[in-house]
């Protein structure tokens, strides 16, 4: 095999390479957000697992008070559907965000392979949390915030619906809102760390592959 046969599956193995990194990185941030995300942001499988409407009713039997749970789940449904339409742009940027240092990436050394430290995913996260604070606290206040009034019927005093309503703004905008993104945060974590593992693999593979082919090695 002549040395131009040689070097042209030396780089068809590591174009083969850099997309197999990009499509670990693609998968694994796909099941972050349509698994792991959705999972936090979707209607629960019980009620007694819905947080929002956990408290709400709690707050309303607290102030010996009845919300129509018809208007309650619809503002729920409303606002559920809504932020998970903000999904695919999250997804967005964590893949062009990390796809940066595959697509450049250029070997110095034979053993130089792709590699993804913790510090490497600071300043996404710090980025992509931003993103999703802002959007779903505009979500939040959009299709619940806006609409808590819809909870009460004309003959609740409006002092006892001023009161109750304030207490359920402040839930969603703050404790809420709160809880959410440290649950997704958790979820990011094992994600990256998931990621750093794929990528070391699939460097290991490439390695192994370079180093023992007998099409990749003119000496062997």
């Amino acid at each position: 095999m002549n040395q131009e046969t040689i070097e042209d599956f030396k780089q068809k193995h590591f174009e083969n390479y850099k997309n197999a990194v990009l499509e670990t990185l693609k998968n694994n941030t796909i099941s972050l957000f349509d698994d792991d995300v959705l999972f936090l942001l979707k209607k629960p499988p019980l009620d007694s697992m819905d947080i929002i409407k956990c408290k709400f009713l709690e707050l309303a039997k607290r102030h010996r008070t009845i919300i129509q749970a018809d208007a309650l789940d619809k503002i729920l449904e409303n606002y559920r559907k809504k932020i998970i339409t903000y999904i695919p742009s999250w997804k967005k940027i964590r893949i062009e965000e990390l796809q940066k240092n595959i697509i450049s990436f250029s070997p110095k050394k034979e053993s130089d392979v792709i590699k993804f430290n913790k510090k490497d995913f600071i300043p996404l996260n710090r980025k992509l949390k931003k993103t999703m604070k802002a959007d779903i606290s505009e979500v939040i206040d959009k299709k619940i915030v806006k609409n808590v009034n819809l909870l009460f019927t004309k003959k609740i005093e409006k002092k006892d619906v001023s009161a109750i309503s304030n207490e359920m703004i402040k839930f969603v905008s703050s404790t809420y809102l709160k809880q959410l993104l440290e649950s997704i945060d958790f979820k990011v974590i094992v994600k990256d760390t998931t990621l750093i593992n794929g990528v070391r693999e699939q460097g290991e593979r490439f390695l192994f592959t370079k180093m023992n082919s007998y099409l990749l090695n003119e000496d062997k």
